[in-house]
């Protein structure tokens, strides 16, 4: 798993995206547009690991504090590589497969 940090300027360095309009691009990163420090976890396959990819979006869109999403996100990393050790993941996991 990849911890990302969402981050405007960082996307705008990278420069243009071929075949795709500079103006069509901003809009649509307006519209999905994720507040500047939100957590982002990927999986190996760079997709979002669920269901802590919609907490953190729903604790952005609810305006926390970027630092205090951070220090979640960082626990959430450490909870879920623990999980992941012991052959489970945050759905599936019981207090029996943490003993």
């Amino acid at each position: 798993m990849r911890l990302y940090f969402a981050n405007h300027r960082a996307v705008w360095r990278v420069g243009d995206v071929a075949g795709i309009d500079r103006s069509l691009l901003a809009g649509a990163l307006e519209r999905y547009r994720l507040p500047t420090g939100t957590p982002v976890l990927l999986d190996e396959a760079m997709r979002p690991v669920e269901p802590v990819s919609s907490w953190f979006r729903s604790l952005a869109l609810a305006r926390r504090d970027a630092k205090s999403m951070r220090a979640y996100a960082y626990t959430v990393l450490m909870l879920l590589r623990f999980l992941q050790a012991r052959g489970t993941d945050l759905c599936s996991a019981t207090e029996m497969d943490i003993l």
